[in-house]
């Protein structure tokens, strides 16, 4: 799976530069977080020139923002590291490309269209409330001249990031605990796992809806690790995810009674991943409620640890 960002989404709909970064912000953090999407997330060479306001083009709006952090993260994206799908372009003999009589040939839209012809499984990225409405899809680009079409090619469209989420999990099929470890494992960065972390879970039933729980939780922990810097402070979207997820009587993530601290304490302790020498109290956890699934972290972390620590994934471990 391939996605290209849609140039022509962007046509200068935004009313002002902190409306964009308000949009942008989300892709580029799932980018962030999410290894496969920024290997084969890919952008246009000239993405930067696109309009974002009336008066101002992408690389203006990122700096008007004023934001230290996002304009060097934007920028080094869009205008240095990519990727770029122009140093891999998709060769074609008739390489004419429309989208209702807009010429994408030279944009994400088109080169989508190109790796279409040849197999590739090829979608685009949009952004929302452009003048040509591109929270839709598929999008149908038409191959060949204007009076002349070759023929039409239907291209998967997605304008959320949570879109991308639903795609990318759907896109790894997990037959087994086993499946899951190893893609958890591949897929979290932010996250250090002991040995076998999910060892316990070897007698449970595999269970879809509890996989689904697994990296749905594994994800927060995930994203309040990458929102924390080198020394764990965390950021303000971090204590926003914080108060969202660790608070409050619905809380996914919350620390064991003192009853079960007490009683339990020896269960909760596990081989630090870092030093097997060393163990770890671990009594945070999250919560899978059908079955009853526990996932035991590290928390609060260590001064000057940013990774977050997941030492168990198994049956409740309090059960009385």
């Amino acid at each position: 799976m391939e996605w290209y960002i849609n140039d022509l989404s962007l046509d200068g709909q935004f009313k002002d530069p902190r409306a964009f970064k308000k949009a942008l912000e989300p892709l580029l953090q799932f980018r962030a977080q999410e290894p496969l999407l920024k290997d084969r997330l890919y952008c246009s060479m000239l993405l930067h020139e696109r309009p974002i306001t009336a008066k101002a083009n992408l690389h203006q709006s990122v700096i008007a923002t004023k934001d230290k952090t996002f304009i060097r993260l934007v920028l080094e994206w869009v205008s240095r590291s990519g990727t770029f799908w122009e140093e891999n372009r998709q060769p074609n003999i008739d390489d004419y490309f429309e989208y209702k009589t807009h010429d994408v040939t030279d944009q994400g839209l088109g080169e989508a269209a190109r790796r279409k012809l040849t197999g590739f499984d090829a979608c685009t990225f949009s952004f929302k409330e452009s003048s040509l409405s591109f929270d839709k899809s598929p999008l149908s680009v038409q191959h060949g001249l204007s009076e002349l079409p070759i023929g039409y090619l239907s291209i998967e469209n997605y304008w959320e990031t949570s879109q991308l989420t639903e795609r990318i999990n759907s896109s790894f099929i997990c037959l087994c605990w086993s499946d899951v470890e190893r893609e958890i494992i591949r897929r979290f960065k932010g996250l250090i796992f002991t040995w076998h972390v999910m060892e316990a879970l070897a007698s449970t039933p595999f269970s879809k809806y509890v996989t689904e729980r697994i990296f749905e939780l594994l994800r927060v922990l995930d994203q309040l690790a990458l929102e924390s810097d080198e020394k764990g402070e965390i950021s303000e979207k971090g204590k926003e995810l914080y108060n969202n997820h660790f608070i409050g009587e619905k809380a996914w993530f919350t620390d064991e009674s003192l009853h079960n601290k007490n009683n339990f304490k020896q269960k909760m302790t596990f081989p630090d991943p870092s030093d097997p020498n060393q163990k770890i109290f671990c009594p945070w956890h999250g919560k899978i409620k059908t079955p009853q699934i526990r996932i035991h972290f590290q928390w609060p972390r260590p001064k000057g640890q940013r990774p977050i620590k997941v030492l168990y994934i198994g049956p409740k471990i309090t059960k009385s």
